[in-house]
């Protein structure tokens, strides 16, 4: 007899890492003032989730001013029916290391969805002004 087993289901056998999803929420203080909490402090709606982080795409380099940031963007494949949304913050852990990150628009397949991810730990801020002439 043989066994079927979908293009998802081959996909996900592949996934070596695994992640907790943070939801931005909105909550009601005492003194009736509302507030979001978002980042570590949101609501965990998912946790344990198999995933594949990508590699790094090596930094892109932002400049503004006398500073410059370098910002690490990754994709992450979940299974089609991981809701991810834009603005969750992502844990993700692989290979013993965890990464902190947030999530953007995601694509959306029948076999899986890629989730762009920017790294917010380990962000480098690089400043220039020492590099004046003087």
């Amino acid at each position: 007899m043989m066994i079927h087993h979908s293009e998802a289901d081959v996909l996900a056998a592949t996934y070596g890492d695994a992640c907790t999803v943070y939801r931005p929420v909105k909550r009601l203080l005492p003194n009736l003032e509302t507030v979001i909490r978002d980042g570590l402090d949101g609501e965990i709606v998912m946790s344990g989730i198999p995933c594949a982080l990508s590699s790094p795409s090596g930094g892109k380099l932002r400049r503004g001013g006398a500073t410059s940031d370098v910002k690490t963007d990754y994709l992450l494949f979940v299974r089609p029916e991981v809701d991810i949304r834009p603005g969750d913050t992502v844990l993700v852990t692989r290979l013993g290391q965890t990464y902190r990150t947030v999530a953007g628009k995601p694509e959306r397949q029948p076999s899986h969805n890629n989730i762009p991810l920017t790294l917010v730990e380990d962000t480098v801020s690089v400043s220039y002004t020492h590099l004046r002439a003087h």
